[in-house]
């Protein structure tokens, strides 16, 4: 008396069934490839300050009421990206050359107005800078440290990037 009604569906055959597998296996996997060369293409620039010349030297200078130290910083961008230098550090301090004799000197060129550093480094070039450092407090550029002969100070050279490259020297 019942009829069945199964004979009447038709299911998809095998081979058209494995074709659509495979388009959207192969669909998927180009997608993931691009969303991948996209992550590693983002992620493989970055930028490495090689700092390899460090060292003070003792000078007499304008704005120095005692003793100042010239220090020296150079070294290269080993990195894929550029690089640009925008804040010194003297022992966790930022070296502040806004006023008086102090300055920062770097090459490449200083670009930035006064009272601010902006020293751009490309990559695979090298770059140099040098400031004052005096010993005494008052009117000092880094604020309220006072720096002595023997004594090591930490120098970091911060970047746009938020990258943090420490020097130590001591003052001769």
């Amino acid at each position: 008396m019942y009829k069945n009604i199964s004979n009447r569906r038709k299911a998809v055959s095998p081979v058209i069934a494995t074709v659509i597998l495979i388009a959207v296996a192969v669909a998927l996997g180009i997608a993931v490839a691009f969303w991948a060369s996209g992550l590693t293409s983002s992620f493989s620039k970055y930028e490495k300050l090689g700092v390899n010349t460090q060292y003070a030297s003792p000078v007499t200078m304008t704005g120095c009421s005692s003793q100042c130290w010239e220090i020296h910083l150079g070294g290269q961008n080993t990195g894929s990206s550029d690089a640009t230098i925008t804040q010194i550090q003297v022992n966790g301090v930022p070296y502040s050359w806004s006023t008086g004799a102090f300055n920062v000197t770097s090459s490449p060129a200083n670009t930035g107005s006064a009272g601010t550093i902006n020293i751009p480094v490309p990559s695979g070039q090298s770059f140099t800078i040098v400031f004052a450092l005096p010993s005494s407090a008052s009117g000092s550029p880094v604020s309220g440290k006072t720096f002595a002969s023997g004594q090591t100070v930490q120098v970091t050279i911060i970047t746009a990037a938020g990258n943090n490259y420490p020097a130590s020297i001591v003052l001769p």
